[in-house]
């Protein structure tokens, strides 16, 4: 709506599309785009992933189908979103600072969390289930910085986007605290080497 651009809708559950010309951030509302936010183009860090690739992890192809930049405090982070060929299952893969994590989407949380009474370097309850507790290892106040390609999500450049995340039972726990939803994301660090890259 923004450039006149086209824009080709690859996974038919995405909510946002971005273009690759202007980065006008749009939100699918039945059959057309309504603009959301200001343009924001991601500077290119010279990442491993790109937007289209497609490539294998334990034997199973995927796709990437769009990127989320996430800002805070100490700096930033990707989220690249992917869609796993075989079933067509999602997942996420977290790029920080050279580190990678596969997350997958466990449940949305049925209550707010509240970021001010949780405690990092304690065992906290997040409701992920009885007697669950995950060792809190990082929280901190971020908003989103922009996105590419599509996402499943409605997202506007500058939104609040905070985050907890910890440990439990050896795998890592992130909670995301968007404006519509407070999602629980369950990751697997792995090494950018374990991707075959097609």
């Amino acid at each position: 709506p923004s450039c006149g651009s086209q824009i080709a809708q690859k996974h038919p559950g995405s909510r946002t599309l971005v273009c690759s010309y202007c980065g006008q951030t749009s939100h699918l509302n039945a059959d057309s785009l309504q603009s959301a936010g200001d343009k924001r183009l991601l500077i290119d860090y010279g990442s491993a992933l790109k937007i289209g690739m497609q490539a294998k992890w334990k034997g199973k192809d995927f796709q990437v189908l769009g990127k989320l930049r996430i800002d805070y405090d100490d700096g930033f982070w990707d989220e690249w979103y992917i869609q796993f060929l075989d079933d067509g299952s999602e997942a996420w893969i977290q790029e920080d600072d050279g580190s990678f994590t596969l997350f997958k989407k466990d449940k949305e949380l049925s209550h707010t969390l509240n970021m001010d009474a949780i405690t990092v370097g304690a065992w906290e309850d997040l409701g992920l289930g009885k007697n669950e507790k995950v060792f809190i290892t990082s929280k901190s106040k971020a908003h989103v910085n922009g996105g590419e390609g599509e996402l499943p999500f409605r997202i506007i450049p500058g939104e609040p986007a905070d985050f907890v995340e910890g440990i439990m039972h050896g795998l890592v726990i992130s909670v995301e605290l968007l404006p519509d939803e407070q999602t629980v994301y369950v990751g697997q660090p792995f090494k950018i080497e374990e991707f075959s890259m097609a």
